[in-house]
């Protein structure tokens, strides 16, 4: 090969790596030129964001792109697993560094709470706590254990009640979401409640043991959120008779005696029937036992 050919070669070579160059500028600014993080799915405000399934990188016109936009060239998508929306985001709709905060920046919590609820924290062990089987985003049942002073008696009633229902879980320990659903065991666990419930929350730690009861997600019976359980003793619990006068408590499946364990323990948790008798113009009450129920 001759110089001359050698020179018409190298000049060729030249003008198609130009000519691809050209090209691809051309069409990469076609086609949007910069990718940004976008919404693959419709993300509700203060719900956990999985990386994996809810972002992905998509191109996006040049002259539309915004300081606030997420894109590859100064963060990784992983970054945001277990983020928070701040606000709703629709699917397409772009990542800011305003719209998600992630759990290493500060008011992530409050962003994770529902307006108007709050977030309180319980200690666990592994027997109260389910074995650490719950994870961030379950929903729970609050059960209290204590003592209850017996009436006409010294003796105490050990008794454990459902006081709180259909909590969501927002952190175990100081987690906030397990991508891999490792089982963890956890010491404190943290709860969304109303104001009430968490009133409610800081008593009942004085007055016994706080154990945590895991809902399924199939339940259909679910009670309103944000309602503390049925007392026993409400007006709508008691069954009365009008002809005999007998007032009879009505034992909710909300909590639990005992004596409901254990027939051994006696007659504690009998069911006393108040029945007035009359003597002509007079009348007094007399208490009858009716036996363990």
């Amino acid at each position: 090969m001759n110089s001359r050919t050698l020179i018409l070669v190298v000049v060729a070579v030249v003008i198609a790596i130009a000519t691809a160059i050209v090209v691809k500028n051309h069409s990469a600014g076609d086609e949007g030129g910069l990718k940004i993080l976008v919404a693959t799915t419709d993300i509700s405000a203060g719900s956990f964001i999985h990386a994996d399934k809810d972002l992905a990188w998509v191109d996006w016109p040049q002259g539309s792109l915004s300081p606030s936009f997420i894109t590859p060239d100064a963060h990784h998508i992983e970054e945001f697993n277990g983020a928070v929306a701040r606000y709703p985001i629709a699917a397409g709709g772009p990542i800011t560094t305003t719209s998600v905060v992630r759990a290493s920046e500060g008011g992530f919590m409050s962003a994770v709470l529902t307006p108007g609820l709050r977030a309180v924290s319980i200690a666990v062990s592994p027997t109260s706590g389910n074995a650490g089987f719950i994870f961030p985003g379950d929903r729970v049942d609050l059960l209290l254990t204590h003592k209850i002073p017996a009436k006409d008696s010294n003796d105490n009633v050990l008794a454990s009640e459902t006081f709180i229902e259909d909590v969501r879980v927002l952190a175990i320990d100081q987690m906030l979401d397990n991508p891999e659903n490792k089982a963890v065991i956890a010491k404190t666990i943290t709860l969304e409640v109303s104001p009430k419930q968490a009133e409610m929350v800081n008593v009942a730690t004085s007055l016994g043991s706080i154990s945590v009861s895991l809902r399924s997600l199939s339940v259909t019976d679910t009670p309103s959120a944000g309602k503390p359980a049925a007392k026993p003793g409400d007006k709508d619990a008691a069954a009365t008779t009008a002809v005999t006068d007998v007032h009879v408590p009505h034992r909710s499946d909300n909590y639990s005696t005992d004596d409901d364990v254990s027939k051994l323990m006696g007659d504690k948790g009998a069911m006393r029937a108040k029945v007035s008798v009359y003597h002509g113009g007079t009348s007094e009450q007399l208490d009858f036992h009716q036996g363990v129920k």
